[in-house]
């Protein structure tokens, strides 16, 4: 019987499980994602999500691991988790009021095949113009650092002034391409 690892800690991807009906274990991946870098933002998400599905498979040959990766994109900028809430509050300072993307990669890898199947999805959203208050308030109650750009799906609700493209940002996981991908490597989902 095949086991299913989740690459990640990430509350918003354990639900997303947790709706497919699947029983799955978490081992986070733990590699060095500065390490890995590609000028086309898409195939980073890629080359990302790939590496922690890969990392983590090693040592497990009878599962099938999945894993993802997100952050922003705004201006060229790659906008990973804040170091701090300082700079928390930088990266949504610089995105009030502007139009950005939320750049997703996911990977499906078993080792035991060593097959692996990865997409990327992107969705543009607009934030209204934020009030220092309200930044500095949304910093307080929530746990930013953990966040790509300081902002959850919480944050979504309270700041987009619109969304364009998939919706599968909210959790982190192509729940479409997911369900694909676990049944090419075996999973009855």
């Amino acid at each position: 019987m095949l086991r299913i690892i989740l690459a990640s800690e990430s509350a918003q991807r354990k639900h997303a499980l947790e709706v497919l009906g699947l029983s799955y274990e978490i081992i986070p991946s733990k590699i060095d994602e500065k390490a890995i870098r590609d000028p086309d933002h898409r195939e980073l998400a890629r080359k990302l999500s790939e590496a922690k599905a890969r990392t983590v498979g090693e040592g497990n040959l009878d599962a099938v691991v999945i894993a993802a990766d997100l952050f922003i994109v705004y201006d060229n900028k790659i906008y990973e988790k804040p170091r701090d809430k300082e700079e928390a509050y930088a990266m949504l300072s610089s995105l009030s009021g502007n139009t950005f993307e939320i750049i997703t990669g996911l990977a499906v890898y078993r080792n035991d095949t060593q097959k692996m199947v990865s997409s990327t999805q992107t969705c543009e959203v607009t934030f209204r113009t934020l009030l220092p208050d309200e930044i500095r308030d949304y910093i307080a109650r929530y746990p930013v650092l953990k966040c790509a750009a300081a902002f959850d799906p919480d944050g979504l609700l309270r700041f987009a002034e619109s969304v364009r493209g998939s919706y599968n940002f909210r959790s982190g996981l192509h729940m479409n391409h997911l369900i694909l991908f676990l049944r090419e490597q075996g999973i009855r989902v």
